[in-house]
């Protein structure tokens, strides 16, 4: 019964949340008044037309201040005053063909939409005592209807129905809105754990701000101070960003890696076994040949990783002023005859720490782009300049925040069409790209920008549209004593100890079972971690080394480790996996401390590894 007379707590409507409705009524309620009031007064009904006059002098005002958004009090409750004397006026009157007390009907609708259900209770309840005691009076013949008596008899009933169905309809709609309310609550709720650090950091900002407010002598120094931290921020969501964009790219392309270094792992062991099987020399060399474009594709591949920033890459220390003239030449070849290329290298040594092969692409990546941006520019020319530079402090490019210390900076420019900023803004996102379609993969740029990241460098840009655009890039300059660390190419042959290889590819796994033996190991297979457990369970005894594909089917490599661990705690065990370390396959299998070899391996750094974890 509360509900019904009290309707949904929070959800009854009122003059903020039934604007709209309110300026629908007002503006209905003139309108028909105004019309029915001439056409009253021509029919006769001189005492109706009048009060519907009045009643639209007084909603006017209010007519006038609701469009205006600026209520003057209680609009809901004059409208319906209005509506209840004109409605109850048409039940005396009669109105046009006695029709007046069925327009009363509606009265219960107005009341529970603008009211509620609990107001509109009190406004239905008093139009129904005065419809009562209208019916009374007429009983005590104290007035005199014009109504029929069917009409008089059924007015009532009529009245009651449509009460009840004007509360059954705003009951649903208080309901739904009782429901949206939980609903708002409930997201506000989330809202407010979301924005917990939003409120810590304008927390800070105001308790920074008290304190300029009390040294005024430091106001200019905190607002530069404040300006900065904006940037910062900035900076800081531009870089997450973009790295979740690349990231996505590192999903795809760890996938694929994962796939080809598999094939190139069994590629790799075939070799090896065919090699030693041949005697001739010509036959030797082109086996070499073949395992190292087998080592190139597999370079290629880590590329492929580092440039999607999924890969760590081996930098090595050594002069770019020398290298970068080779590069030059090798990328100059894909530029046509009718572009004028120039170039600028220093005479001193620029010694960096980088991967020659991704500067290579990265200039290369570079000099097409300025060749596809000159097609159909009068006196086309390209510029590769490397300058030595000093940054003395920090400074903002293009989001980026470049550290104080020595650069050499990598410049390629040309004079083509250039590019807008909505276009400069986008340029380093996979497979976006300004070329027609076909023309370009969207991929260059962003594999520019992971290759320069990968080396600590940054990259600017400056493009105006019709003039042409300049990339920058700054490499640190290194101290040129560093060194590297050279590893031995000895294969490490085995003393017949007992490997137990576990791997789910089957071709994989026959090519690396010879390729042991040939190393001189007895080995046993598994084609997955439960296959892995019963084996060395049964052959305890016999087993000293497990090497293991850390993804696999059944069981995967790390969990068949730990179930062989509780069979034998000193169990030694060596990873392979076809993703690289980073991979988030890797990551939640495998423990940090343990040793994980990524495919293809070298014969030699296989052997290598295996002994050493022997021994």
């Amino acid at each position: 019964m509360h509900r019904i007379f009290s309707g949904y707590e929070g959800a009854a409507p009122d003059e903020r949340s039934q604007h709209g409705l309110l300026l629908v009524f007002y503006s209905f309620s003139v309108l028909l008044e105004t019309v029915f009031s001439y056409i009253n007064y021509m029919h006769g009904l001189q005492l109706l037309s009048l009060v519907q006059i009045i009643s639209v002098v007084v909603l006017v005002p209010w007519l006038v201040t609701g469009l205006q958004q600026r209520w003057l009090p209680y609009p809901r409750e004059v409208l319906l005053s209005c509506i209840f004397i004109v409605l109850g006026m048409l039940i005396v009157d009669g109105g046009i063909g006695n029709t007046g007390i069925y327009w009363a009907q509606m009265f219960p609708f107005a009341a529970f939409m603008l009211m509620g259900i609990r107001l509109g209770w009190h406004w239905s309840g008093a139009f129904i005592i005065f419809y009562a005691t209208l019916l009374l009076l007429h009983g005590l013949q104290v007035i005199d209807f014009t109504y029929d008596h069917d009409t008089l008899n059924y007015a009532p009933s009529m009245f009651f129905v449509f009460t009840l169905t004007a509360y059954l309809f705003q009951r649903q709609q208080e309901r739904r809105q009782f429901d949206l309310n939980r609903v708002n609550l409930s997201l506000k709720e989330s809202e407010q754990k979301l924005t917990e650090a939003k409120e810590d950091l304008e927390n800070i900002v105001q308790l920074r701000t008290i304190q300029l407010q009390q040294i005024n002598e430091k106001l200019s120094r905190e607002v530069d101070e404040k300006i900065e931290a904006i940037q910062q921020h900035e900076l800081a969501e531009m870089k997450y960003q973009h790295a979740q964009k690349m990231d996505a790219l590192g999903t795809l392309v760890g996938g694929i890696a994962h796939d080809f270094n598999n094939m190139l792992s069994g590629i790799s062991a075939n070799l090896y076994l065919l090699q030693r099987k041949v005697e001739a020399p010509d036959l030797k060399k082109r086996i070499d040949k073949i395992g190292d474009l087998t080592m190139h594709a597999a370079e290629m591949i880590r590329q492929l990783m580092t440039f999607a920033r999924k890969d760590d890459v081996d930098l090595k220390v050594f002069n770019l002023g020398l290298f970068i003239k080779e590069a030059y030449k090798l990328a100059k070849i894909s530029i046509p005859a009718d572009i004028r290329c120039e170039c600028q290298f220093p005479q001193e040594d620029q010694m960096i720490r980088g991967e020659a092969t991704q500067i290579q692409q990265i200039l290369m990546n570079l000099m097409n782009n300025a060749r596809d941006a000159l097609k159909g520019v009068d006196a086309p020319f390209i510029s590769v300049s490397l300058t030595p530079s000093r940054v003395d402090e920090s400074i903002i490019i293009n989001q980026q925040e470049i550290l104080p210390g020595n650069y050499t900076i990598l410049s390629v420019q040309d004079n083509g069409c250039g590019m807008s900023e909505s276009e400069v803004s986008h340029i380093f996102e996979p497979f976006y790209t300004t070329k027609a379609v076909g023309a370009g993969t969207g991929l260059g740029l962003s594999m520019v920008y992971g290759a320069v990241h990968s080396h600590g460098g940054y990259i600017d840009v400056v493009s105006y549209p019709g003039s042409g655009t300049r990339f920058s890039i700054y490499f640190p300059i290194v101290d040129g004593q560093e060194g590297m660390h050279l590893k031995s190419s000895v294969v490490e042959q085995g003393h017949q100890e007992t490997i137990l290889l576990v791997d789910d590819d089957e071709s994989l796994l026959e090519a690396n079972e010879q390729l042991l033996i040939e190393l001189g190991y007895q080995v046993m297979t598994a084609k997955n971690g439960f296959q892995a457990v019963e084996v060395y369970r049964n052959k305890i005894d016999s087993i000293d080394l497990i090497l293991m594909d850390v993804v696999m089917p059944v069981l995967g490599g790390h969990a068949a480790a730990e179930q062989i661990r509780k069979i034998n705690p000193e169990v030694k065990v060596l990873f392979v996996t076809g993703y690289d370390k980073t991979h988030e396959s890797t990551c939640e299998m495998v423990s940090e401390w343990e040793i994980v070899l990524n495919k293809p391996l070298a014969v030699d750094e296989l052997s290598r590894a295996i002994r050493e974890k022997l021994s």
